[in-house]
């Protein structure tokens, strides 16, 4: 039986062993990935309450090898702006960005804000950019990709397909279905379902919208025998060449939006509905965080106690928390978030924090939403917590909850 301190509640190492055993680790998780082990590893910060990870797109190229390889699912995502605004007003949005596997900053605009807000992102990771590198370099040793395209315009599909067959390189076409404009539940038919899965592909690409084509990859990704599955936009129209993509020198200065209005004129409304909403966020939500550094000054060592409590697991949290002193926070949110209880983050002795380790506390949210478990907050300093609503993550606090008359019982105290 787990083991507590009778004065303090705090969680000892039989604890921490039962937590292990709940999530398979031994040491270091038995489920290594290229880039990061588990989600706490990720090496994924906050922008405006997007996880983002930091890779490129030979980064991006690894982990779709290693899911292949392993045949280990993978989902990936590729914000921009408007996965941003959409973000804003539906938590039904967030919630698909937090639970995708890899979350790679697509869009100029993203990687600016990025970087003012000092996040090291280096550059943009377009889903149609990592698409083109994977499909130009040689095939690794288990073979080519073989990749299904599911949505597209009438014809894209066939022909981006024709056009891979035809070349050398590490993608080979398997298989199309073109679904038309039906809804997400009779794209989800079982016939539509096997298929794809008669083809044995291992990378199911989706160009349905954004909205619709995230909401059916979260319905079927379970049903799907593909180990990797993510909606990347007009990557088949530009591959099959309907569409043509916008020169680099464009793409540098942040100006692929424009070039992409040329090419299908519709677009403007949703860019101009996008851009204004963006105009808004700015300023209630980027402008005040630049005004309130988060960035540590100091060089307080970073600590992460947990004590698990009647109602829920505390997590003390101390010092400056910055990446490179990450350590301590990954591994107190990995314990906490096995044991299966809501956690309060305890803010009473933090100094400062930047925005990686802002990322690990979406880690920590994704976690828990699984489970049906929340986070609370205590101890938070006034502009602190001005910077956690800022990028959506208003929890609620625990000193009112703990208020609660059901809630006002005596702590528990573990056999020894």
């Amino acid at each position: 039986m787990a083991k507590r301190s009778q004065s303090t509640g705090k969680i000892d190492q039989t604890d921490y062993a039962h937590a292990d055993a709940q999530i398979g680790r031994s040491g270091l998780e038995s489920d290594v990935s290229a880039i990061g082990v588990d989600d706490f590893d990720r090496n994924v910060w906050c922008v405006l309450g997007l996880p983002l990870d930091l890779t490129d797109v030979d980064g991006a190229i690894a982990e779709i090898d290693q899911a292949v390889r392993d045949n280990k699912k993978l989902s990936f995502v590729t914000p921009n702006v408007n996965w941003l605004v959409r973000s804003f007003h539906d938590p039904v949005v967030r919630r698909e960005i937090l639970d995708a596997d890899l979350s790679l900053v697509d869009g100029a605009p993203l990687v600016v804000l990025a970087k003012m807000l000092a996040v090291p992102a280096k550059s943009r990771v377009a889903g149609s950019d990592l698409f083109e590198a994977l499909r130009r370099r040689p095939a690794f040793a288990k073979g080519k990709i073989k990749v299904f395209f599911f949505g597209g315009r009438n014809g894209a599909a066939q022909a981006a397909m024709n056009l891979i067959n035809s070349t050398a390189g590490g993608v080979e076409a398997v298989g199309f279905h073109n679904p038309g404009f039906g809804d997400v539940e009779s794209m989800s038919a079982e016939p539509v379902i096997d298929k794809i899965n008669k083809t044995e592909a291992d990378f199911v690409v989706v160009a349905l919208g954004a909205v619709k084509g995230q909401a059916w990859i979260n319905r079927n990704q379970d049903r799907l025998d593909a180990p990797v599955v993510a909606h990347l936009g007009a990557v088949v129209d530009f591959t099959a060449g309907g569409v043509s993509r916008a020169p680099k020198w464009l793409q540098k200065i942040g100006l692929e939006w424009a070039w992409r209005i040329k090419e299908e004129p519709a677009l403007w409304r949703r860019y101009f509905a996008d851009g204004l909403s963006m105009v808004q966020i700015a300023v209630t939500k980027f402008l005040p965080q630049l005004q309130l550094p988060v960035q540590a000054k100091l060089s307080a060592p970073v600590s992460a106690e947990v004590e698990h409590g009647p109602t829920k697991t505390t997590i003390m949290l101390s010092g400056d928390i910055r990446h490179a002193a990450l350590r301590p926070i990954r591994e107190a949110f990995r314990k906490a978030a096995a044991l299966g209880s809501d956690i309060c983050l305890d803010f009473s002795t933090v100094a400062s924090f930047d925005r990686a380790f802002l990322g690990q506390v979406l880690m920590l949210e994704k976690n828990l939403m699984r489970g049906g478990q929340n986070i609370y907050i205590a101890g938070v300093q006034r502009s602190h917590l001005r910077v956690l609503k800022a990028n959506q993550m208003g929890y609620p606090s625990s000193e009112a909850d703990d208020r609660k008359p059901e809630n006002l019982r005596a702590p528990h105290r573990a056999a020894v």
